[in-house]
C-alpha cells in the first residue's frame, strides 16, 4: 500500500502545480494536522484515495469547518482495508482553546484511546501532530514530544507513528526523517512524503 503523508505545509508541487502522474498508485491519505482545510480538500478531489486526518495545534477551524469528504481519527481508530488507523491531535502547551496539552493531559487522552485500540484489536498506523519524546525539539518546549505518545507506540507496537508539527528545513519533500521506535517506524511527515506499506 502506498500512503501519501502530510502535516504542516502546504506544498506547491501540489497545490499549484498537480501532476497526476506523480501520485498515481496512492492509496490513502494521511494528514497530521496544521493544514487549510482546502488544502485537505483539494488532495481527496485529485487524488482517488482517501484522507484520514488529526487536527494540528493550528486546526481548531476543523470544529467549525472539518475538511470535507475527509475522515477524522483524533481520539478513534477507523478501519481501511485491514488496516486500523487512529490518532491524536494537538501539541504540548498551556491553551486548550489552540488544541494544546500538558503531558497529564494527553495522558488522559491517551488513556480513552487505547480503549479504542482494544476494542479494534490493535492499531496498525498511529497518526498524531505532536512527535514522540525523543523525536521533537528538545529545546523548545512546545515542540517537543509527549513521553505517553512514546509509552503507546512501544506498547502498541503499530507498523507506523506519524507526526508533523517539528519543522525541517530545505525541500518541502520530507525524505530523511525517519527513525525506528521498538518495531515501529517513526516517521517525520511535515511538508509530504510517499511512504509504501
Amino acid at each position: 500500500m502506498r500512503i501519501l503523508a502530510v502535516s504542516d505545509i502546504e506544498s506547491s508541487f501540489i497545490w499549484e502545480h498537480f501532476d497526476p502522474e506523480a501520485f498515481r498508485g496512492v492509496d490513502l491519505i494521511i494528514s497530521c494536522g496544521d493544514l487549510k482545510s482546502s488544502y485537505l480538500q483539494f488532495l481527496v478531489s485529485m487524488i482517488p484515495a482517501p484522507l484520514f486526518y488529526v487536527h494540528g495545534n493550528h486546526d481548531a477551524h476543523y470544529l467549525r469547518m472539518p475538511p470535507y469528504g475527509c475522515i477524522s481519527v483524533d481520539g478513534a481508530v477507523a478501519d481501511y482495508r485491514g488496516l486500523r488507523i487512529g490518532g491524536l491531535g494537538g501539541c504540548r502547551g498551556t491553551r486548550p482553546d489552540g488544541m494544546q496539552y500538558s503531558e497529564a493531559a494527553m495522558a488522559r487522552r491517551v488513556n480513552r484511546f487505547k480503549r479504542d485500540i482494544k476494542r479494534a484489536r490493535g492499531l496498525d498506523i498511529f497518526v498524531t501532530h505532536a512527535p514522540p519524546a525523543g523525536f521533537g525539539s528538545v529545546d523548545d518546549e512546545f515542540h517537543a514530544g509527549f513521553d505517553c505518545f512514546r509509552d503507546l507506540t512501544l506498547t502498541a507496537a503499530p507498523k507506523l507513528h506519524l507526526f508533523g508539527h517539528v519543522h525541517l528545513s530545505g525541500s518541502p519533500v520530507n525524505k530523511n526523517a525517519a527513525a525506528e521506535l521498538g518495531s515501529t517506524s517513526v516517521i517525520n511527515c511535515t511538508g509530504y512524503r510517499f511512504i509504501d506499506m
